[in-house]
């Protein structure tokens, strides 16, 4: 058996320290023996012969004075606090310090309280690193969630920044007979003509001229947009005639015939014509002629291309242009160069005689007197535009000369009007002739109201009256139904271009037994 020498408890021999106090056993006299004395080691006064042992703060075990550190759980020690002042009879029951209470720290076991068993150093190890599991599943699931909903937020902000393309859905190509608004084309059942010393070549053939016209087309259509915003009814067919010479340049062109008198279209059409540029070529030039249809849509063109086919058949080789050639002010190669105009030569100075010199007044030199040229004469054209346009009801008029007599164009409110831009071209001087092709608004309204009246007839709506003025139209009349009275409005704005201000269209109530 083995005893502790402290707290006296026995022990079998395979125990090596005090389960109470951690204490070494030693070997007992046998089974009932007592505590064996301990010997009083020498001490000096004031202290004692034992030392405590020291308590370790984390986990409770005992360690030697002086050890710095836990033999169970690592832990550093506090210092020993200084033993206290022992009594006499204290001294007297200390135990001697032997061999026997000493043995290796890494043999000790952890302290044990009465009752219950002390954690093993292993224990706490176990305890302190689940501890540290569950805080480190705990950290990763937190990151998780954070990065799960960091992920959903860019995705919510990409799609907004950044929507899906929409895929565009294929849809057939429209005809060109359903495409709306003006358009310039070369006519489809009219040949083009070249006719010249370079017309065999490839540079002034027929494919050679579809391609400039193709090129320089957008022009001749903002001419037309032009001339529409002034009567938008405007639709013409011509045949324009350009000589070509062998620099690529135009030096020449007319209008040899068209469907419709629209000199102020026929003007703006000879002068987008003249800035083409062709390829250059050698020999004298060519004439071509180009068939152009003016469209307001598309659906119109084969009409347009019908009247110009007819005017075409019935034109001679030899007949005058309907609008007089336009002379390019650029020199060309073989042109004469104009010569100056007297009216603007200054004629040289002369000097009068100077007077015999006094004594005097010799130190001032003689006045020269020097001739002044005369004013350049006022063109007849530009005398014309000015009278014209001194009268208010004429501001939409204008004109173009060939010799003295002046062609009238554009349009104006009245006959009355027409009749008076006439007699103020007339009393101008110079002027030997004049051709009036105005037109009149009251005249393109009563075509438009006629138009409307023929279609309402034609759709068996013959109780419905029509009053055109301006772009405003006026229904007046009697009808059976509120579908026919709906009707007569689709009809007059389908018929020209007009808007229905007002339908006064009235519906008859008829007898229970009329059809």
């Amino acid at each position: 058996m083995k005893i502790c020498p402290r707290c006296g408890k026995q022990f079998p021999d395979t125990e090596r320290f005090c389960e109470i106090d951690g204490t070494a056993l030693v070997s007992g006299s046998g089974p009932g023996a007592g505590p064996r004395a301990t010997t009083v080691m020498p001490t000096t006064p004031g202290q004692t012969a034992e030392a405590e042992p020291i308590e370790c703060p984390r986990c409770g075990g005992k360690a030697q004075p002086g050890e710095l550190i836990c033999n169970f759980c690592g832990a550093q020690l506090a210092a020993a606090p200084p033993p206290a002042e022992p009594s006499s009879s204290a001294q007297s029951t200390a135990t001697r310090l032997t061999l026997e209470n000493f043995s290796p720290a890494q043999e000790r076991t952890g302290p044990r309280e009465m009752g219950t068993e002390a954690p093993l150093p292993s224990e706490g190890l176990e305890e302190e690193g689940g501890g540290r599991r569950i805080l480190s599943a705990l950290g990763f699931s937190i990151a998780a969630i954070l990065a799960l909903v960091g992920g959903a937020w860019l995705a919510l902000y990409l799609s907004s920044k950044h929507p899906p393309t929409p895929v565009a859905k294929e849809t057939a190509s429209p005809s060109p007979a359903a495409v709306a608004g003006p358009t310039v084309e070369l006519a489809k059942t009219i040949s083009m003509q070249v006719a010249g010393d370079l017309a065999g070549a490839p540079l002034r053939d027929k494919d050679s001229m579809s391609k400039a016209f193709e090129g320089n087309k957008a022009g001749l259509l903002d001419a037309y947009r032009h001339e529409l915003a002034s009567d938008s009814t405007l639709r013409d067919g011509m045949i324009v005639r350009l000589h070509i010479v062998a620099d690529g340049s135009v030096s020449q062109s007319t209008v040899r015939t068209s469907t419709a008198a629209n000199p102020s279209l026929d003007a703006a059409v000879v002068t987008a014509m003249n800035g083409w540029k062709f390829a250059s070529a050698s020999g004298t030039g060519v004439d071509a002629d180009f068939p152009i249809i003016f469209a307001t849509n598309a659906a119109d063109v084969a009409a347009i291309e019908s009247g110009l086919n007819t005017k075409l058949a019935s034109l001679g080789p030899n007949a005058a242009p309907e609008y007089p050639p336009t002379a390019v002010t650029a020199a060309t190669p073989g042109a004469a160069t104009p010569a100056p105009s007297p009216e603007v030569a200054v004629l040289p100075s002369t000097v009068a005689p100077m007077a015999t010199p006094t004594p005097a007044r010799r130190h001032h030199p003689p006045p020269v007197v020097a001739s002044v040229p005369k004013p350049a004469k006022i063109s007849l054209l530009t005398r014309v535009n000015e009278q014209l346009g001194a009268n208010r009801k004429l501001r939409r008029v204008h004109a173009f000369t060939t010799g003295g007599t002046v062609t009238l164009y554009g349009k104006v409110f009245d006959d009355n009007d027409k009749l008076l831009a006439e007699r103020t071209a007339r009393h101008i001087s110079g002027v030997t002739g004049v051709v009036n092709n105005l037109t009149t608004d009251t005249q393109e309204w009563a075509q438009n109201q006629a138009r409307i009246q023929q279609e309402l007839q034609n759709a068996g709506l013959t109780g419905v009256t029509v009053k055109v003025i301006g772009n405003s139209a006026y229904l007046s009349g009697e009808v059976k139904t509120d579908l026919d009275r709906q009707r007569a409005a689709t009809i007059t704005e389908a018929s020209a271009p007009v808007k229905v201000r007002e339908n006064l269209i009235r519906i008859a109530v008829g007898s229970i037994f009329s059809p």
